[in-house]
């Protein structure tokens, strides 16, 4: 089965966050608090975040400076570095007291975009595999 465009997976990613914050706004007050709206728009978020970064290592990529296997493998953990972050900010929704669960999500995030751009820049100092 033929993969959809990055574009199209984009479009469906918006129209599905628009689609849900519309359906949660609209249960709530009468059937959902509004701290429950927030938990599940927290993790809806952390998990379409999830899904794209599990993408990252599947993307074909045009000619980089190093070998191809690097490139591989900076993709390779580059997307678990994302995926764990990202069930990172899952969980603190789920999980954290609501007035800390954006610090913390946000906290796993940020040290996983962190992690993934020393990865990056550690690779560009060294030159590995080119």
């Amino acid at each position: 089965m033929k993969q959809a465009s990055p574009i199209v997976r984009g479009l469906f990613g918006a129209g599905f966050l628009l689609t849900a914050s519309a359906v949660l706004a609209w249960l709530t007050p009468d059937y959902l608090s509004h701290d429950m709206n927030r938990r599940l728009m927290g993790v809806l978020i952390g998990v379409l975040f999830v899904m794209y970064a599990n993408d990252i290592p599947k993307a074909v990529t045009a000619r980089t400076r190093c070998a191809p296997a690097t490139a591989q493998a900076a993709r390779r953990f580059i997307g678990w570095a994302l995926v764990l972050g990202g069930l990172g900010y899952i969980a603190a929704w789920l999980l954290a007291p609501i007035e800390s669960s954006g610090m913390i999500g946000g906290l796993s995030l940020g040290t996983a975009i962190t992690v993934s751009a020393l990865r990056l820049r550690w690779m560009a100092r060294h030159r590995l595999g080119g």
